[in-house]
Order: C-alpha cells, then structure tokens, then sequence
C-alpha cells in the first residue's frame, strides 16, 4: 500500500475513533440528530468507494487462483459477511465503476444517498439498451437526468421513478422481466407448532389483486377490534377462501364480479397497444408504461390482457394536470355478452383446460385495441386468467377451427384443437 494512502487511512481510524469516544448518552437531540446525518452522509461516500474498490479486484482477477468459485464468495470469505451481502456490493461497485460515473460522483459528494445509488444501480444498467440510455446525451432519459431527480426526492419514490423509466426505455426486456417474474411465482405451506407458514413470491400485478381483495374483505375494523393491521390481513385471508366454498365460486355456472384494480394508461400508451409485441420500439420518443395505482410499471402484455375484458373510463387532463373530463365508463364486454360467451364456452377454452367461468375472462379472438376486433360474442372466448394472461404475455392466437379452438403462434399451432364447443344458449 502506498505510503501517502496508508498515513490517509490510519487519520481516518484516528479520527473515526475521536468522534466515537463521544457517547450518545451523553449528547442533547439536535446534536445527535445533525451528528447522525453527518456520519450516514460519510459511510455513505465510504461504502460507494468501497464497492469501486472490490471492482478493481474483481477486474484483477487474482483473487480466483485460491479455488473460489464466484467474486462474491470471495469477499464474503476475506470479511466474514453473508455471501448475500457481499453479492450486493460488489454488484453496486460494478454499476458505479462501470456505468454509473454520474451517481458515483453524487455519492462522492455528498448530493445523493447510498440508497439512491443502490436503486439506479439494480434497476438501471440491466440492458443494452438500457445502458445507451444512461450513457446518452438526450435530457429526458440519461444518467444525469436521473440523477438530478434522485436529489429532489427519496429513495422510495425514486425508486418508482427508475422503475418507470426502465419500462419506458426498454420494453422488451421490462417483457423479459415480467416472464421471468411470472416463472418465479410460488406459494409454499410449511408446517409449523400450532399452525402454518407462508413463503412465496408473486407478480405485482397479482399481488395487487390480492392486496385489493384482502382490503376489501377487511373493510373498515370495528372499534372493539383490537387486532393489528397485519392480524387483519391474515384473517382476511382465511375469509376470503371460504368465500369462494361456500358460495362455490370455484365450481359451475352464473357469472361472478372480479376483484377490482385500477390501471392508469396514457393515451400514447394505449395507442402502442395497436403495435404487435417488439414493434416500434426506439421510434417515436419514450412512451411510459401503464400503472397500477401506486406507480408500479406493468409490462404492455398485461395492459392488453386486463384491456381486452375491462371497464375503460376516459379522463381528460388540462396543461396543470388538472381533470377537465371524465367520460363514462364503460365494459369492453357488456353482461348480456359476457352470459353469452359463457353459456357457450362453459369453461376456459384453451385446449385441455377446464377452469370455471369464475376464474376467467371473455378474451377478444381478433385483439380489441391491435387488431381492431369488435366487441361481439362471435369474436370473444373464454379462457382462465392464466391462460388469457399466457396468450397476451406469448402474443398467441386463439383461433376458431371446425372442432372448436386452436392456439397457434407466429410459427403454427402449438396446442391441439379441443372438441365441439356446446351450442350457443342465450341467457334471458
């Protein structure tokens, strides 16, 4: 170690010491509160050095000739850290050496937090695309734009920032990721002393259908209520599945009212969905993608899958963002078509698949906003929520056969016709 960096490092510990000998006991609030800023702003400049540096290691290349299997094992190794941890820093020294000298030397000074870096970091870098972005001279979507709304705001809310700039400058891999996302999905029941536990993960999407039927459910606490938000939550869960037995929603028959989620699109955004997946986009400028109601992106396949059987309600916003109208809403599919639909589907049409109709949509066979399709039972067909969310999310055709439906992709079929749909009844 070089002599002048050595005697750096040893009045950095001298000093770190000084300032510890000083017991927090022993300090009044606003000392505590400005001493406390003071040393989260230092770590944090310290912290984004230290990850440059395990960065140079890495890029060495040495540290491999011990048989260690990966970088991060290494670093978990050499400071006895989990290989968790050591995984995220060396991934944010790789994003700050490699592709984010902008947000580097924001830490450096002071103007950002480590958090905020840590967020670009995860979210940004994650394509070639993506990358041209950040390294690009165009305002509305290089690192230094990003960066400067990092300074205005908090990690959470620039973490929505990033995540909605991701999904706008890179569709097909906010694609990518929701495929992988969808993949990931999983609920575990373990047994455990006196009763069960969860483990899991789901899509934003169906996690924010379950969130919104788990409020529903709770609704508003009696004041005798003692229980937490969370306790509520669980019990909410219990009631929701036993709504769905004893009302037998799983089973046949009738028609039943969705959970409800509100999706926020853009009118440049909707028009995108007349584009088949992968085209057009770099033309034309960022569209944004849709929203769920507390900023999360969603991909455009989920946006036409929830399109092609929804209520659309039109809103019209002036200069300041104020509403000027709101038209009225109104279903892509009406009862009297959605009845019509089932009563000849009778389940999910999608070959080998028996879902009720409760668990499903009226899916558009000619897509409703991309190909232009008519709202009309001759053009719809019923298919569960996985599968109507498979056949946007491949960009799939379900298409009429004289045996009665077949899924095909750009490159023929790939499921096999079922049988003869029943005959048309007609519900009064």
């Amino acid at each position: 170690m070089r002599v002048s960096l050595a005697a750096d490092l040893a009045a950095w510990r001298d000093a770190t010491a000084a300032v510890l000998a000083h017991a927090p006991s022993g300090l009044d609030a606003a000392e505590a509160a400005a001493l406390h800023r003071e040393l989260r702003a230092t770590c944090d400049r310290v912290l984004a050095y230290a990850g440059r540096l395990l960065a140079a290691v890495e890029a060495d290349g040495r540290w491999a000739t011990g048989g260690t299997r990966t970088f991060p094992e290494w670093v978990a190794r050499q400071r006895g850290s989990s290989v968790g941890a050591a995984r995220s820093e060396v991934a944010l020294g790789r994003a700050l050496e490699a592709d984010l000298p902008v947000a580097a030397a924001a830490v450096e000074a002071g103007e950002i937090t480590l958090e905020h870096a840590q967020v670009l970091a995860r979210l940004g870098p994650t394509s070639e695309a993506r990358r041209a972005a950040l390294a690009s001279d165009l305002p509305d979507r290089n690192e230094a734009a990003l960066v400067e709304q990092a300074k205005r705001m908090d990690a959470d809310r620039f973490r929505r920032v990033v995540k909605r700039w991701a999904g706008s400058v890179d569709a097909a891999q906010h694609e990518r990721e929701h495929a992988d996302a969808v993949a990931r999905e999983r609920l575990v029941l373990s047994r455990r002393d006196g009763g069960v536990a969860f483990e899991g993960f789901l899509t934003v999407e169906h996690a924010d259908v379950l969130q919104t039927a788990l409020r529903a459910v709770v609704g508003v606490p009696a004041a005798t209520d003692r229980r937490t938000t969370e306790q509520r939550m669980a019990g909410a869960l219990h009631d929701l599945a036993r709504l769905v037995l004893d009302r037998g929603l799983a089973g046949a028959g009738g028609t039943t009212v969705r959970p409800h989620i509100s999706v926020h699109v853009g009118w440049e955004t909707f028009c995108r969905l007349t584009e088949r997946a992968g085209a057009g986009e770099g033309a034309g400028g960022m569209v944004p993608p849709a929203e769920l109601d507390d900023g999360e992106p969603i991909p455009a396949s989920v946006l036409a899958r929830i399109a092609c059987d929804s209520e659309v309600t039109r809103i019209v916003f002036g200069p300041d963002s104020r509403p000027l109208d709101v038209g009225r809403a109104q279903r892509t599919f009406t009862g009297p078509q959605r009845r019509a639909v089932v009563a000849r589907d009778r389940h999910c049409q999608y070959p080998d698949c028996q879902a009720p109709p409760q668990l499903g949509e009226v899916h558009h066979v000619r897509w409703w906003v991309r190909d232009r399709g008519p709202t009309a039972v001759a053009n719809g067909v019923l298919l569960c929520w996985y599968h109507h969310d498979l056949v946007h999310r491949r960009d799939l055709e379900v298409v009429p056969v004289p045996d009665g439906w077949e899924v095909r992709d750009r490159g023929g079929p790939v499921a096999r016709a079922r049988g003869p749909a029943p005959p048309l009844l007609l519900a009064g």
